[in-house]
């Protein structure tokens, strides 16, 4: 006899005569604790997903910066600084200053939209999840004790059994 719900191994019956209700403690003992793993599962890969997008922002914020310093300087430094030591005309100037800021801001701002378009998602969730629904529905089978085996694979040779779509 299993002392706890979902301490047993799947399938696996010490007595033969087990009731019903201790069969269906079991199970309901062994799918908490799936759904536990998944919940776990989705808030580390959420996580990491937050991080990425937090890295994101804080680039889009240096971009934001930038572009306020640009204006400051775009009417400061252009103006005389370029004007003065090159000779050039004033608008050539103040031309000059406001591309090279622009640039930079770019390059910052693309930075970023790499950044948010690693983002992987719940991807190992969802492979899980699918694959749990898969073995509820009968599709695919658990793997036997002593496999090894982690995730729910079929056994070789043997097809899944059809879904009632």
């Amino acid at each position: 006899m299993v002392d706890k719900p979902g301490a047993g191994q799947p399938g696996a019956s010490n007595d033969a005569d087990r009731s019903v209700s201790d069969l269906l403690s079991d199970a309901t003992g062994n799918l908490s604790r799936l759904v536990r793993l998944e919940l776990r599962l989705a808030k580390l890969e959420a996580k990491h997903d937050a991080v990425r997008i937090g890295k994101g922002i804080a680039e889009f914020l240096v971009a934001a910066v930038i572009l306020h310093i640009f204006v400051i300087l775009l009417s400061v430094t252009a103006g005389f600084g370029l004007h003065e030591i090159f000779g050039l005309p004033v608008w050539a100037s103040l031309g000059i200053v406001t591309l090279f800021y622009l640039l930079v801001a770019l390059v910052f701002a693309l930075i970023a939209v790499i950044n948010f378009r690693r983002r992987q998602g719940l991807t190992r969730t969802v492979l899980t999840s699918s694959r749990l629904m898969a073995i509820i529905r009968g599709e695919v089978r658990p793997p036997k004790e002593g496999d090894g085996a982690v995730a729910a694979t079929e056994e070789p040779g043997e097809a899944p059994a059809p879904s009632g779509r």
